[in-house]
């Protein structure tokens, strides 16, 4: 949980008197003129959305000041990352006790016994800021306000006034600033000192929005992404990505099940989206590793917690063969849940604990060496073979160009995402190479994906730039084209991610929340906003292209 200050203000709309939005409220009592103003959640929305994106990447103790117009309001706006606090002293309120807080209505300082009132969020703000958990510090009394109108502050209480008609002493409680004489049943306006001793001048007062980081969206909405580092899929059809929305401080992995409903977040973990990726793990987890770093980190793929973290360090004299991810390009792992890695053009694999162990089960490299291979190089590898020329038990291939995906069926698949050598071969578990086959695409950045029938999906290009997804067809072992780029009269558009579910179910995936779902069948059955704009203005170009074309022919 992390703490998001907030302090705002603007103008009433019926006397133009300043009104401090002191509470997370859809409508406001302005004590001048006693007239409500309201602040649907719509407005709160485009008051907040940067405070919530923004914020949680600040430094503690971080804030920052904004101007914002919306319809006839201005608003002053000041947001941060800081912990709730007591508004008199500025002690620190325990978060672990916010349940606790909520239900009492209020916590007491530990210093100087002030209450700060905590509620839980209520169904208005969670409905559209899932993330708020609690809310803190607020202006109660704005709150009693909306349950009863024009209530004076909880510490006011009744004040006498004498008639200027009779002479009657009468008790003004501030409900009403025209008021009738019991006495003699006159009219009077009450005066300015009275009438603002009851209801004094608000000054704006610091509240807090207390977030769950790692919140899931209501159902059917997904985490919004720019960058795409990655993806994966279990058996039972779940999705895992690794996204950014501006670089290493928003990286976030997520997962959303088959029917696209969010399962899990996880942030806070600081990888690099550029040099990410991401795989299932022999025993239904997940491996995430970084390009940048030694290590390699393991999460659960029930709820994206750290299952364990395998701390790598470069090769030494004494430990050449030591654990080390920094400049890996791929990594599966297979039903034993030994891990297989390509790093700086080396092929190695390690046990669950991080170990160097035999590469290909039996096959020795040498007389004299080891089962090992080859001792991974700490940078700047040497030249090394592409997929076409490499035969059965390799040692090294070029690991910048190769990716690698375990099937189904437990068999290793290598592609080679070159443009005019671009192949795809299949291992045994014992490094023996039983076919391999020329992919009739240029550039494919993605991974090979299969179903459980093994038939095999790939993503990529054509030589003239058009996006299609290929299978090579199991029985047949020939390549068909599925489904072709708007172009051509398909559904694709420049996307360069793919997974597949066993069932044959069809996701693609780019940058800036793009997401299309095909059935087995090959229709789509989701397609993203932003995928639906983007398409849509490739459509009307071609139009404008034809018709130009039409125009001067």
């Amino acid at each position: 949980m992390i703490g998001i200050c907030i302090e705002l203000k603007t103008s009433c709309k019926h006397c133009s008197s300043p009104l401090m939005l002191n509470a997370f409220t859809e409508r406001i009592l302005c004590p001048s003129c006693n007239k409500y103003s309201e602040f649907p959640m719509e407005t709160w929305q485009g008051l907040l959305d940067d405070a919530m994106k923004e914020a949680p990447k600040f430094k503690l103790g971080e804030g920052q000041p904004s101007t914002i117009m919306r319809g006839e309001n201005t608003y002053s706006l000041m947001y941060g990352r800081q912990d709730p606090r007591c508004s008199k002293c500025k002690t620190g309120i325990d978060l672990e006790r916010l349940e606790e807080f909520s239900s009492n209505g209020s916590a007491v300082c530990t210093k100087c016994s002030n209450k700060v009132f905590v509620r839980k969020a209520p169904a208005f703000v969670a409905e559209s800021f899932s993330e708020v958990k609690y809310l803190a510090g607020e202006n109660s009394n704005l709150l009693s306000r909306n349950e009863k109108p024009a209530s004076l502050p909880n510490s006011a209480k009744p004040v006498l006034f004498t008639c200027p008609s009779c002479a009657g002493n009468l008790e003004i409680d501030g409900s009403d600033r025209m008021i009738t004489c019991k006495f003699c049943e006159s009219q009077i306006y009450l005066p300015d000192d009275l009438w603002f001793r009851l209801h004094p001048a608000e000054s704006v007062e610091r509240w807090y929005m207390i977030v769950d980081e790692n919140a899931v969206p209501p159902q059917g909405k997904m985490p919004e992404w720019y960058y795409f580092a990655d993806v994966t899929i279990d058996r039972n059809g779940n999705l895992y990505l690794a996204t950014a929305e501006e670089g290493e401080e928003d990286f976030v992995v997520w997962s959303i099940d088959k029917d696209l409903n969010t399962r899990w977040i996880k942030k806070g973990l600081k990888f690099n989206y550029e040099h990410t990726g991401i795989t299932m793990t022999g025993d239904g987890n997940l491996f995430l590793w970084d390009k940048e770093k030694h290590s390699l980190l393991k999460l659960s793929s029930k709820n994206g917690n750290e299952i364990r973290k395998l701390k790598g360090s470069p090769a030494t004299k004494e430990d050449p063969y030591a654990f080390n991810m920094r400049g890996c390009g791929a990594v599966v792992s297979d039903t034993s849940g030994n891990i297989l890695a390509l790093i700086n053009n080396t092929i190695a694999r390690f046990d669950q604990n991080g170990k160097r162990i035999e590469l290909w089960s039996g096959k020795k490299f040498g007389f004299f060496s080891s089962g090992l291979g080859e001792v991974v190089p700490s940078e700047s590898p040497e030249w090394a073979p592409y997929l076409k020329e490499i035969k059965s038990f390799p040692k090294r291939i070029n690991s910048d160009y190769t990716r690698l995906t375990i099937g189904w069926d437990g068999y290793l698949y290598m592609m080679d995402k070159s443009s005019s050598d671009g192949e795809i071969a299949k291992f045994d578990h014992d490094g023996t190479k039983l076919w391999s086959k020329y992919i009739p695409l240029d550039y494919k950045d993605c991974k090979p994906c299969l179903d459980k029938h093994g038939n095999i999906y790939i993503l990529g290009r054509t030589n003239n730039s058009n996006t299609n997804l290929i299978r090579l067809n199991k029985d047949t072992f020939e390549f068909e084209t599925l489904i072709k780029d708007i172009k051509e009269g398909g559904f694709l558009n420049e996307e360069d991610h793919l997974a597949v579910s066993p069932e044959g179910t069809i996701y693609i995936m780019d940058t800036y929340n793009k997401l299309k779902v095909f059935s087995p069948q090959m229709e789509m059955t989701f397609r993203s906003a932003q995928c639906e704009e983007d398409d849509e203005l490739v459509k009307r170009r071609k139009k404008e292209s034809v018709e130009n074309d039409e125009e001067f022919s």
